[in-house]
């Protein structure tokens, strides 16, 4: 079983740290899950989201991403599945060996 890294993306300022720590995880050879939730899903707007497909997977709040105005914004390379409740968020803590909050 390969180490997991959980990262909880709650603010909006910090998509570049979580980049690069997707992609330094990755290529460490971890399994990385990133959740979006608060304004961190204004994150999921901005044209440097897109690095961090395929680094592993990505989740958003729904209740978030509608609270902050985006109800029917497509995110391009997330499906509806990838919008999901806070209780991915937990699962996440459960699952993942270490876990970050920014």
């Amino acid at each position: 079983m390969s180490e997991k890294l959980g990262i909880c993306v709650a603010t909006r300022h910090n998509l570049h740290h979580v980049i690069g720590l997707a992609k330094a995880a990755k290529a460490g050879g971890k399994d990385v899950e990133i959740f979006f939730t608060g304004e961190g899903v204004h994150c999921t707007q901005d044209p440097r989201f897109s690095e961090l497909l395929g680094t592993g997977r990505v989740t958003v709040c729904e209740v978030s991403y509608i609270a902050n105005g985006y109800q029917g914004k497509e995110v391009p390379g997330l499906v509806d599945k990838d919008f999901v409740t806070q209780a991915r968020n937990a699962e996440m803590v459960e699952e993942c060996d270490r876990y970050i909050i920014l």
